[in-house]
């Protein structure tokens, strides 16, 4: 794109018992995007939580006036979220990000800025091995790797935040349902655009709240998508 203020960048937050993030999460993409000349849209899709989620975020909707609330009838998983807000997405690109408040207002700044710069913007967390426990830190350098070894490529991360064409990712078939789908997403992508530009993010590891990320559901459909990652790289999955 020409000018920045052509840019346009449709915000996904999916969320599911996130009571006491969803108001931080809000309030520090707010501040990140308010000073950037950039359109945006903020979607939250509420998970069928079972907490006060979608009622903070409806009592709050004054302060967010960029915020629209969709609310599934019964908890989905995270993939099933996420084409939801791609699908109600409008603007030219596209981005997720968690409901947790994983982020610091200054480094979604920072990453938001880089819309238009490439057809893909990768995040990836710097530092991981201080943000995060070493286990979790293990598994994800793991994963990483394996997928680079499937996929031939030597990205830093896959499951960060990704800021794609809105075009693309609407076309994509995404099977993926848990927290897989982060990896099939920016694989297929990136087997469709040209370029793509990583960037450092600064994680906060959230201080509230539970971490969904370990629950058996999400490492089947994590092993399920490595097989689909295998398919899609030796020809037998589009």
């Amino acid at each position: 794109m020409s000018s920045d203020s052509l840019r346009s960048l449709s915000i996904i937050i999916p969320a599911y018992n996130e009571c006491e993030n969803i108001i931080a999460t809000l309030d520090n993409i707010a501040r990140a995007i308010g000073p950037l000349p950039i359109r945006h849209e903020i979607l939250v899709i509420d998970d069928g939580s079972t907490d006060t989620t979608a009622a903070l975020v409806t009592s709050n909707l004054h302060r967010f006036p960029a915020v629209r609330l969709l609310v599934n009838e019964r908890n989905r998983g995270f993939g099933w979220s996420y084409r939801r807000g791609v699908d109600a997405a409008s603007l030219d690109h596209i981005v997720m990000v968690h409901g947790d408040n994983a982020w610091g207002a200054e480094t979604l700044r920072e990453f938001f800025g880089h819309v238009g710069e490439a057809d893909v913007i990768i995040g990836y967390t710097r530092n991981m091995w201080t943000s995060r426990t070493w286990i979790r830190t293990l598994i994800s350098k793991a994963y990483t790797f394996l997928v680079n070894r499937i996929t031939g490529r030597r990205l830093a991360y896959y499951n960060g935040l990704q800021i794609h064409s809105a075009p693309v990712l609407k076309g994509l078939t995404i099977q993926s349902s848990g927290y897989g789908f982060q990896s099939e997403v920016l694989v297929k992508s990136l087997r469709l655009t040209k370029t793509f530009v990583e960037v450092p993010m600064d994680l906060i590891e959230r201080k509230k709240g539970e971490s969904k990320a370990f629950r058996l559901k999400n490492v089947v459909d994590v092993l399920r998508t490595i097989r689909l990652l295998c398919a899609v790289q030796w020809g037998r999955d589009a």
